[in-house]
């Protein structure tokens, strides 16, 4: 930043002598010279202004001043700059009044299109509205309120985005006009891929109000956090022989058993293996098996969080296993306890429970320090561990 500013100084310096020597030398008459000192010092004024000055821009912290954004210069403001630069050296080799209105008029309208422009972003406010909690993979719905607080002025023509950094993925949305103390809300789909804890704590926005000289941006403090549940694999999909859940006594309902409850038509959501070939060749319509869910009984998993540094897609996928298994037994209201070396939960199958379950399955981290679960093996016990 330094360096840049010395240049800027120095090449200024010799702008403002060669200038002076213009004007001197146009005073005597001597027109070759005076115009050539002034192309000199034109050209490195201009040189400045595109090359340095957005150097030491960039490297100034203008957080600290109220109202003031980031800026990037439009196609349009280049031409306005351009026509500005061609005014003051008319203005100033001719001494032309009207040159120097024509000027002054230009100047004034990059000064309001600043002013503008900042009271354009002022008292906005931006509410993030997403779900406490949502499942690895599946989409859920978020929505963006912003607020213009302004008593008489409205806000236009603004874009709003997320920040690169942030664990958040939302759509850009564009918003023409905010009426002043009124909102505007916006709905959109987002997705998370991982399971954790997503924080989200600012949002850019964008114009070109009122000109369009200027694209310029402003960050704005948001506050949004969703915890992500790992991937929950449907029951079609999952080996249900690997877990015996099976009670003394079958329930005349649907569930995760091994007897017959049903055979229905198949639907394109049925696994395939479910198919009931021979009621199917007898109707000539697919049909399907559905089983009758069996009397509960305790099952208690036990997870490992042990895992070695090239484990963690493993790891990952183990607890996704996890999160399955406790979601399906505890929806067929099989009462179900979850131990690890660090956290255990007693026995049940409320929404809470399983709510717990799943949390802590989210945020739980892979160690290779971790010891095995403080629980005896036997029957009614689970173990999901990544150890040989």
């Amino acid at each position: 930043m330094w360096k840049n500013f010395g240049a800027c100084i120095g090449l200024l310096t010799i702008a403002m002598i060669a200038a002076l020597y213009s004007s001197s030398a146009g005073r005597e008459g001597r027109d070759i010279p005076a115009s050539i000192s002034a192309f000199i010092a034109l050209i490195i004024a201009v040189w400045v202004g595109v090359r340095l000055l957005p150097r030491l821009a960039s490297s100034v912290d203008w957080d600290w001043l109220p109202f003031l954004s980031r800026y990037h210069i439009t196609r349009d403001g280049w031409m306005c700059f351009g026509a500005v630069a061609v005014v003051v050296f008319a203005a100033v080799n001719t001494s032309n009044n009207l040159l120097y209105m024509v000027l002054s008029a230009l100047l004034a309208v990059l000064v309001l299109s600043g002013f503008l422009s900042s009271l354009n972003f002022r008292h906005l406010r931006i509410d993030i509205r997403v779900p406490a909690h949502c499942f690895a993979g599946e989409p859920f719905s978020a929505s963006v309120l912003v607020h213009n607080e302004k008593k008489v002025f409205p806000s236009l023509s603004i874009q709003f985005e997320m920040q690169e950094h942030n664990a958040f993925r939302f759509s850009n949305f564009y918003i023409p006009l905010i009426r002043a103390e009124r909102h505007v809300s916006q709905i959109g789909q987002a997705r998370f891929t991982k399971r954790g804890r997503y924080v989200m704590r600012e949002m850019r926005a964008s114009s070109r109000y009122p000109f369009g000289f200027f694209l310029k941006y402003r960050k704005y403090a948001v506050a949004a956090e969703c915890i992500c549940y790992p991937e929950i694999t449907p029951v079609e999909r999952m080996n249900r022989s690997a877990l015996d859940i099976q009670g003394s006594n079958a329930r005349f309902e649907r569930g995760l058993g091994f007897d017959l409850y049903t055979i229905r038509d198949y639907l394109p959501v049925d696994s395939a293996r479910h198919v009931h070939w021979k009621a199917s060749a007898k109707t000539a319509v697919l049909k399907t098996r559905e089983y009758a869910a069996e009397e509960s009984r305790r099952i208690i998993l036990a997870f490992d969080r042990f895992g070695q540094s090239g484990d963690a897609e493993k790891f990952e996928q183990l607890v996704s296993y996890t999160a399955s298994i406790a979601y399906h037994l505890i929806q067929d209201e099989i009462e179900v306890a979850l131990v690890s070396d660090d956290w255990k939960t007693g026995y049940g199958n409320s929404e809470m429970l399983l709510v717990s379950i799943l949390e802590y399955l989210a945020l739980v981290n892979m160690s290779a320090s971790a010891s095995r679960p403080a629980v005896e093996s036997g029957d009614g016990v689970h173990v999901l561990s990544l150890r040989g």
